[in-house]
């Protein structure tokens, strides 16, 4: 997944009400690279990145705190 991509996604949640939820088959994986992708900008401080409670094998929740 390119680094744009990433972006994409925390930009999307930050732009939401709430937040946004992503469907991954590595959860634990697409959460490190997200990690990495919201140092780049300090706005995105403000998404918790967080594995689904109801469907941890294949959800990942970008919450704005």
């Amino acid at each position: 997944m390119a680094d744009a991509e990433l972006l994409g996604y925390l930009y999307a949640a930050v732009n939401s009400e709430l937040g946004i939820v992503l469907r991954a088959n590595d959860p634990e994986r697409l959460r490190q690279k997200l990690y990495v992708a919201r140092k780049t900008d300090p706005d995105l401080a403000k998404i918790s990145i967080t594995i689904s409670r109801t469907s941890p094998e294949s959800e990942l929740l970008l919450v704005k705190k």
